[in-house]
């Protein structure tokens, strides 16, 4: 089996390794380490994989070197592991702002394939949108690795990372939107008289089935509403009120924000 290391134990870090434990790989073939030896540990006990006391002890025992740092570490780490890194090693970043480009010149070590990727927390339970653009180094079989490993974790879309910013507002934190969408939609059932673990599930699985609807269909979302929207029905009216409530503004506000933001760092 492959075995995998990551370098960081924050949130990105956590999501990936527990989707990856979703997927069915083996808790022995997991590492982790972080700055914060407290921390790592604790991680690697929640998941019941190893924890190491280095960056170095993660580079030696992994096939795939996960770094998940924040961004102003994530270069000095790389710079510090130069001359560490074997044959058939991938390192795979899921650093945010840190490009390709800067990735490898950190590295210096021109053979290393490197692939950066761009999860969203959904890979947690393996239902992630995870985009990704490699180096120049990287051949298929080091490309075949690392999809085999992400594909258990969501769906994967290569992109160029002039655009990865853009896909930060439609991927990366669009769930936090959702997610207090769910959480506000649950609420107004408990207000009608449903318990809110029955609510919270109702509002859940709404979403869920209505993003299957359009990823199954491939139909046009705007159609599918028009669909469930019977003339003079109660459908109709709400639409009406998201409108006039200011909900198309505030989610074109909401995900513009996120891109604009994003799209400076690259």
């Amino acid at each position: 089996m492959v075995k995998i290391g990551f370098i960081g134990s924050g949130h990105m870090a956590t999501a990936e390794i527990a989707g990856t434990l979703h997927a069915g790989a083996a808790a022995s073939d997991l590492y982790v380490t972080s700055h914060n030896a407290a921390h790592y540990e604790q991680v690697a006990q929640q998941y019941g994989i190893h924890g190491v006391a280095t960056n170095d002890a993660v580079v030696q025992a992994a096939d795939i070197v996960v770094l998940a740092t924040p961004p102003a570490t994530a270069k000095p780490i790389l710079n510090s592991l130069a001359g560490h890194w074997r044959a058939g090693q991938i390192l795979v970043s899921v650093v945010g702002s840190v490009t390709v480009a800067e990735l490898v010149d950190a590295a210096q070590t021109p053979t290393l394939p490197i692939v950066r990727l761009l999860p969203n927390v959904n890979v947690a339970t393996g239902s992630g949108m995870t985009a990704y653009a490699v180096s120049d180094s990287v051949g298929q079989a080091d490309l075949t690795a690392v999809l085999a490993w992400q594909k258990g974790l969501g769906e994967m879309m290569r992109l160029a990372e002039n655009l990865f910013g853009a896909f930060v507002g439609l991927a990366g934190s669009s769930p936090a939107f959702i997610f207090v969408a769910i959480d506000m939609m649950a609420r107004l059932g408990v207000q009608y008289g449903i318990p809110m673990t029955d609510a919270r599930k109702i509002a859940a699985q709404a979403f869920k089935g209505s993003a299957d609807q359009v990823l199954t269909t491939g139909a046009n979302p705007w159609d599918l509403a028009d669909s469930v929207s019977s003339p003079g029905g109660s459908t109709v009216r709400g639409m009406v009120a998201l409108q006039s409530s200011g909900f198309f503004a505030g989610l074109t506000d909401a995900v513009t924000a996120t891109i604009e933001k994003d799209s400076k760092k690259d």
